[in-house]
């Protein structure tokens, strides 16, 4: 399910008629660009898309004074079906998101422990400055704000708890693993009885038919 087709579906729902740069800023002040891996280009490329699809309708307005013609979108009949339809899914439907940092995690072995004590350093502080900006963000929000008068609405708090939430879990989870990390766990890159993982080996030995 894309979270970027629902999303701009609902701020011209809600902004109608809109421009696509009002669009890609609306949402940008809800900062879902990593949350929600809302991309300034994936924006415009689904207002093109779903216009395309029927979904959104075009409303052009004068420039005035010679200038161009600046194009907004409405949400269609068949624009407000697919919403309803996106939203509820998304509602109903608990999925797990997609996580690059699990890559290196599982090739953790290729880390010596002084820079993986070094780079979960970092990381705890770094998620705690997110902490903080996730804090005064939320704080600007203002009670009754609905959206459409160009601020942050009310509800999207629930974005930056949301937020706050899971970086406070994966904080915890940092933590935690800094004190077994310094106190020994795991056998790590240089260590006595660590597996040669070098080009072309398995954690099992050489893997046939390589030549290193």
């Amino acid at each position: 399910m894309s979270s970027t087709r629902l999303l701009v579906l609902g701020v011209v729902r809600i902004a109608q008629p809109v421009h696509g740069y009002d669009v890609r800023r609306e949402l940008l002040s809800w900062r879902l660009e990593e949350w929600a891996n809302v991309k300034p280009g994936s924006v415009y490329s689904a207002l093109k898309t779903m216009h395309r699809e029927g979904l959104l309708a075009l409303h052009g307005e004068g420039g005035g004074g010679g200038r161009p013609e600046r194009t907004r979108y409405v949400l269609t009949g068949e624009g407000e079906k697919e919403f309803q339809v996106l939203l509820r899914a998304h509602w109903w439907h608990a999925t797990s998101p997609t996580v690059p940092f699990l890559g290196a995690l599982c090739l953790m072995p290729f880390m010596a422990r002084e820079e993986l004590v070094a780079a979960l350093t970092a990381r705890i502080s770094q998620l705690g400055a997110k902490l903080d900006e996730l804090r005064f963000v939320r704080e600007t929000v203002r009670d009754g704000a609905t959206g459409a008068d160009g601020d942050i609405p009310e509800h999207a708090r629930e974005v930056f708890e949301f937020a706050a939430a899971h970086t406070r879990g994966e904080l915890d989870w940092t933590r935690a693993l800094l004190r077994r990390v310094q106190a020994g766990a795991y056998v790590l890159a240089g260590e006595p009885g660590a597996a040669d993982l070098g080009p072309g080996r398995g954690v099992l030995g050489p893997v046939e038919g390589l030549d290193v």
